[in-house]
């Protein structure tokens, strides 16, 4: 089989990768996988991980995580005071609604619960309970 990037050499190397659930699969030359990148994720995997007990702080194969575990996380002691003040501090409220639509709102939420409750009596043979949420329902200024 011939390469599938260059069309020239035959192709030895096989490389497939799913990501998000699309799969690509290229049979290339050990070239051209070497000039696409598809080689160089296998280098710290061959080099082995018992050379320097550090060495995976810095290896490019995680990326340097460790690392980056030792400087980028602040001292749990100051998450902690940073948190509490931030509790400490009063927040504003902001006035989005004006009173009136405020009321309305809530006078609107009142009358969609009720009027939930009331089905679910029904459903229930509940007769009572839905009597005393219909006339509570009734009772609700329009």
């Amino acid at each position: 089989m011939k390469c599938q990037h260059c069309g020239k050499n035959e192709a030895t190397f096989y490389y497939k990768s799913t990501v998000n659930g699309r799969t690509t699969e290229a049979h290339v030359c050990p070239h051209c996988a070497e000039a696409l990148g598809y080689t160089k994720a296998w280098q710290p995997m061959r080099r082995g991980f018992f050379r320097d007990p550090f060495a995976l702080l810095s290896d490019p194969f995680f990326d340097g995580f460790a690392s980056r575990l030792l400087t980028e996380f602040p001292a749990p002691g100051n998450t902690l005071r940073e948190a509490q003040e931030a509790v400490e501090q009063p927040r504003e409220e902001a006035n989005l609604l004006s009173e009136e639509e405020r009321r309305s709102l809530d006078l609107q939420r009142r009358r969609n619960a009720l009027q939930l409750q009331l089905r679910q009596a029904v459903d229930a043979e509940n007769y009572e309970e839905a009597a005393r949420l219909r006339d509570e329902l009734r009772a609700l200024p329009q």
